[in-house]
């Protein structure tokens, strides 16, 4: 079997299009190099995206937004226009490592899914910036109910129906990673913050990931703010947005690619939907290790 040694690209061979466990290695060896892998060329369908995430993550994770494909995978809308750079559930309190594509049906113009190295930014951002996002920032918003109790369903360990999910379960969950605090209304809405460093760290290198520049498509689009209670302003982003765009490459997709992306250190994106959106069908799925 034949592979592109020197891309995140894995391109199946014309032999076999069978995704082995050389397929894996190479895969895992590109997550840790770049940050991502893609294959492509591959024999796919929702059934095999599954069994590839399960490959890679002993628990999955899933947006309460988000309609399901099968018991694993979400379909992903977040309307035409373009969506900014973002770790996936970069708002909540435990993101996923791992977020996974699968294109279905893929666009023949625009919508171009975006990636950013978190690392290659964090070492090319101004010392000022650094300093300024070097301590943790708040988010804050309001989550209608069934949002937050779906989500409190899948990440509490001992529940698995938002229909179960009471107050209380909130507070343990909120127990489990101090920075979180949260007032239900009499609506049943939550009013939620939390603490986050838009700056991870895997050990090896520091990362710019975070969702500041990231979509509310499903959501109120949350308040951020600096230890001093101000709040990050629309300039800022707009600096770290026009930096970030300088090493942010595009993806065009082809049918049946499937892509790995560790949501700890590459933000994703994408380019605006061009003519019909239902020429484009993505699936997400996404998870823990």
């Amino acid at each position: 079997m034949s592979f592109i040694q020197t891309s995140p690209i894995i391109q199946a061979s014309q032999i076999n299009q069978t995704i082995s466990s050389d397929v894996l290695t190479q895969a895992q060896q590109q997550l840790k190099q770049r940050g991502w892998a893609l294959l492509r060329g591959f024999e796919h369908d929702i059934e095999k995206f599954s069994d590839l995430v399960h490959g890679f993550c002993s628990k999955l994770t899933f947006d309460p937004a988000r309609e399901f494909t099968n018991n694993s995978t979400q379909k992903v809308d977040a309307g035409i226009g373009s969506v900014g750079l973002h770790i996936e559930n970069g708002n909540t309190p435990f993101p996923p490592d791992l977020v996974a594509f699968y294109s279905r049906k893929s666009a023949q113009t625009g919508s171009q899914t975006t990636l950013c190295d978190g690392a290659q930014l964090y070492d090319a951002m101004p010392e000022r910036l650094k300093q300024l996002f070097h301590s943790p920032i708040t988010v804050s918003r309001n989550l209608p109910q069934a949002l937050w109790k779906t989500y409190v369903a899948n990440e509490h360990p001992q529940l698995d129906d938002a229909e179960q999910v009471t107050p209380q379960h909130l507070q343990e969950l909120m127990d489990i990673l101090p920075g979180q605090t949260g007032e239900i209304n009499e609506a049943g809405d939550l009013y939620y913050r939390l603490s986050l460093s838009p700056v991870l760290n895997d050990g090896d290198k520091l990362s710019f990931a975070n969702a500041i520049l990231g979509p509310s498509f499903n959501y109120e689009a949350p308040c951020y703010q600096f230890e001093d209670g101000s709040e990050l302003s629309e300039a800022l982003k707009q600096e770290l947005a026009e930096l970030a765009e300088q090493f942010t490459v595009e993806l065009n997709w082809h049918d049946g690619d499937m892509i790995l992306i560790d949501n700890l250190r590459v933000m994703h994106g994408r380019r605006a939907i061009e003519g019909d959106p239902n020429e484009r069908q993505l699936v997400i799925a996404m998870g823990r290790h």
